[in-house]
């Protein structure tokens, strides 16, 4: 096994039509277009180039982001490859079809949400890239996926992801389907999809203060999601799949990170954190090194009195005594006064 899969099992699309072996390298690589299929891509020479690097220990570009991480102890994105088979076809991918989405989170950017784009960045929609066509495509990889994600905008919202699924229904109803949503969307046609496909359900959730929820992620409603959570927990247990919340630990929302842990014990269920670096306002990891003393220090003793028997312990001591704590050590060399 190579230190990252992903070049040799999986495919990331983003709604620019470029694809990447995973959302760090997007834009590097290859792009999809009607006169360069997917089969085109996965058995190009752009692919085969990521391979070979991957294969001779050669981290170029992003890549060596994930390395850095690896050999400092923190979580790297390469982990997350390591579960998949490696075989002729990608075993797994991530495909983000569409900006589309109800929200307008402070994170977020105009290239994952068409309300930001057209309210905070004043631009025309994004162009929708893949057609019919990439649907049609697709279809030939569905029967050997061992998972396919779908990110981006919301998911729930976008046309082409609910067409995709029931595809996946007549070709590969057992397949892993695994949505990332903002949890503020429910329907009859999402309500379909569920009871077509094996849907699995990461829910994205920054707050559960109603008023700092409704400052991050503008237009949403914590009430209204919350009731979608409560109906998506049912159809995960039910159904024995996989509900996690994510979070994204920023500036606006840190002191309740310990709180997510209680809440998801509480609920049984999985707790991930994202790692935000951009935009830089929100970030944790470039705050000064007082503030990342705070930080460290205030979540820590938030932790020291969490029960070790919750179902995410690990996962917030993670985060603290790993990633938190190596930003506070670089934040020492980056201030030597300290």
């Amino acid at each position: 096994m190579t230190f990252c899969n992903a070049p040799i099992n999986n495919m990331y699309f983003t709604v620019h039509g470029t694809v990447a072996p995973c959302w760090l390298t997007v834009g590097a690589i290859d792009r999809w277009s009607p006169e360069r299929s997917i089969k085109d891509i996965w058995f190009g020479e752009h692919y085969q180039r990521i391979r070979d690097n991957i294969s001779n220990e050669v981290f170029a570009g992003k890549c060596a982001e994930c390395k850095k991480d690896f050999d400092n102890g923190v979580w790297p994105l390469a982990k997350a490859y390591e579960q998949f088979t490696v075989k002729e076809y990608p075993s797994l991918m991530e495909l983000e079809l569409s900006n589309q989405c109800n929200l307008e989170c402070v994170m977020c950017s105009g290239v994952l949400s068409s309300g930001i784009r057209k309210n905070r960045d004043k631009l025309p929609p994004l162009p929708q890239i893949y057609t019919e066509e990439f649907r049609q495509q697709l279809r030939e990889f569905i029967p050997h996926l061992e998972e396919l994600r779908f990110n981006g905008g919301e998911p729930f919202a976008q046309k082409i992801v609910l067409d995709i699924c029931e595809d996946v229904a007549e070709l590969n109803p057992g397949l892993k389907v695994n949505i990332a949503t903002n949890g503020t969307v429910y329907n009859k046609r999402v309500q379909k999809i569920l009871d077509i496909c094996n849907i699995h359900i990461n829910i994205s959730i920054d707050s559960l203060i109603p008023e700092r929820y409704a400052e991050i992620r503008i237009n949403g409603d914590l009430n209204v999601l919350f009731k979608n959570f409560e109906i998506f927990h049912k159809y995960c247990k039910d159904g024995d799949r996989d509900l996690s919340i994510m979070v994204n630990p920023m500036r606006q929302n840190w002191e309740e990170m310990v709180e997510f842990a209680r809440w998801t014990d509480k609920h049984h269920v999985k707790l991930w954190f994202n790692t935000i670096r951009y935009p830089e306002h929100c970030a944790i990891w470039n705050l000064p090194n007082e503030k990342l003393k705070e930080v460290y220090t205030t979540l820590k003793s938030d932790l020291n009195r969490l029960p070790k028997t919750n179902y995410n312990y690990d996962k917030i001591k993670h985060l603290i005594d790993n990633q938190i704590s190596t930003w506070l050590l670089d934040s020492y060399v980056s201030d030597p006064s300290e």
